[in-house]
């Protein structure tokens, strides 16, 4: 096989996807997904939003303080948050004194962030 298909936690190629962050990319023809891993310290991230995609944020482990629209949310391993396109969101920081790892499913694909991740692996 020449794409990869199997993901496995913790294991990269990261990339720099976003100026602010880097993540493993998964792309599928509808989807992209994007693991994001956020450690202890980390400065929030901006508050923006999106006029092309939904988002689905899976927390995997960890937990982190974000906003959604208004409202500040507290989201931990097994939670799922739904981005509707034009949302503001964002300010993500870590609470606690473990990393945080998220699963965001973005539809449709994001061609930026796909290209972005054909760029070499930062680690």
């Amino acid at each position: 096989m020449s794409e990869q298909v199997i993901f496995r936690a913790g294991e990269g190629p990261f990339h720099q996807i976003r100026p602010d962050l880097e993540g493993v990319l998964m792309g599928g023809e509808k989807v992209t997904l994007v693991r994001w891993e956020f450690p202890v310290g980390r400065p929030a991230t901006p508050v923006h939003s999106h006029t092309d995609h939904e988002q689905f944020c899976i927390m995997l482990s960890g937990t982190v303080r974000t906003t959604l629209g208004d409202e500040v949310v507290t989201l931990s391993a097994g939670d799922v948050m739904r981005i509707q396109r034009n949302v503001p969101h964002g300010a993500t920081v870590v609470v606690g004194d473990r990393p945080a790892v998220m699963l965001d499913v973005y539809s449709p694909p994001r061609d930026e962030y796909v290209a972005a991740a054909a760029k070499p692996a930062v680690r």
